[in-house]
């Protein structure tokens, strides 16, 4: 599954705890690529070695993100769930580029 559309947020890294080890985690949100008035947007974890994905994109940049999605069940709440959306590929669109140049060269 995948999205394309244009990054509106990147969050800086910052440190998490998954089952009592440190991890990397990074958030950036994709608004969709539409002429829709009011567009939807999809918040989009990395953890570990994945949060360096976005390092060579910014915002306005046009991407197409591959997506990794799960429904997890809370450790606290047996009966509580939440859906965990995350990226294992994001290329460049047509007009953007990763180093977030239009130039040619």
């Amino acid at each position: 599954m995948f999205i394309e559309g244009k990054i509106i947020f990147i969050s800086a890294p910052a440190e998490i705890e998954i089952n009592g080890e440190p991890r990397q985690k990074r958030t950036f949100v994709i608004e969709e690529n539409s002429d829709r008035e009011f567009k939807n947007s999809l918040a989009i974890d990395l953890r570990g070695e994945k949060t360096g994905l976005i390092d060579s994109f910014n915002e306005n940049d046009m991407v197409r993100v591959n997506l990794t999605y799960r429904a997890k069940q809370s450790n606290k709440e047996a009966d509580r769930r939440f859906n965990s959306i995350g990226a294992w590929k994001i290329e460049p669109l047509g007009g953007s580029s990763a180093s977030g140049s239009d130039l040619p060269f």
